[in-house]
């Protein structure tokens, strides 16, 4: 049997990242927000972003057998220089180890922050909790203003979680989302208000999967069980690297400091 080893939110943190690709796994997963947080103009974060990811990260994802999604501070522009470079599983399901797939989605529910290229509205009907009042996009020709109007008509979490239940078996594959379960012991802010989507909780109700990886929540490390899913977020490694090594013998998932 196989183990891999599971890490999100390095926000850009060489020496996490280091470390996680240091350790003996079959295959490294990575849950979002991969690239560094900087300072300056909207165009100098994106370029320091596109920097990093040419400059460190490509090489580190062809280094290994890995497989990833972004995350909602990664600007999509940022993340141009990583196609090809390990397997991009956002909207994928691919075979994984044992038998079993892997499929990722990076949109998280609608977020306070301005950055937009990853928030969606979780489902239809659905209204977000707070938002920016300025909602921004990031393409060939930079950062360009949008509207929620906008985000609306990208499509849902709800609708993203069903079309990948189309392309594999759920009860054989392992779900990567950067979003946590709503309601869980994986998304609660520090003063215990729940962020996480209902989306991706219905769709674990519903389906079953044996295992589903998640990020997001800094604040919310843990693991939890939505029936018989076993659900993880290790919490960020921005500081330093909180990861987890799952073995697929006996679905076991151990902290890694």
């Amino acid at each position: 049997m196989s183990a891999f080893v599971y890490a999100t939110d390095l926000h850009g943190n060489r020496e996490s990242y280091d470390r996680l690709f240091a350790v003996d796994a079959d295959a490294v997963v990575l849950g979002g927000d991969l690239l560094p947080h900087t300072k300056g103009t909207l165009e100098q974060r994106i370029e320091a972003q596109r920097a990093f990811a040419q400059d460190y990260l490509a090489g580190r994802l062809a280094s290994r057998r890995c497989f990833w999604i972004a995350g909602n501070d990664d600007w999509a522009a940022a993340l141009r220089p990583l196609e090809g470079k390990g397997t991009a599983i956002h909207g994928r399901a691919v075979p994984f180890l044992d038998g079993l797939f892997i499929a990722g989605c990076a949109h998280v529910p609608v977020t306070p922050f301005g950055m937009k290229d990853h928030d969606r509205y979780d489902s239809e009907g659905w209204t977000p909790r707070s938002t920016s009042p300025r909602v921004l996009f990031s393409g060939p020709e930079g950062v360009v203003n949008g509207s929620l109007e906008a985000v609306r008509s990208r499509g849902t979490i709800a609708g993203d979680l069903e079309r990948l239940a189309a392309l594999s078996d759920p009860a054989r594959t392992v779900y990567v989302t950067h979003s946590p379960p709503w309601g869980t012991l994986l998304d609660r802010l520090y003063d215990g208000t729940p962020v996480g989507s209902r989306a991706i909780k219905a769709f674990i109700e519903r389906h079953a999967p044996p295992l589903t990886l998640h990020g997001h929540v800094h604040e919310s490390p843990g693991i939890d069980r939505i029936g018989t899913t076993v659900s993880v977020n290790p919490g960020d490694s921005l500081g330093v690297l909180r990861a987890v090594k799952v073995d697929l013998s006996d679905r076991s998932v151990i902290p890694l400091r």
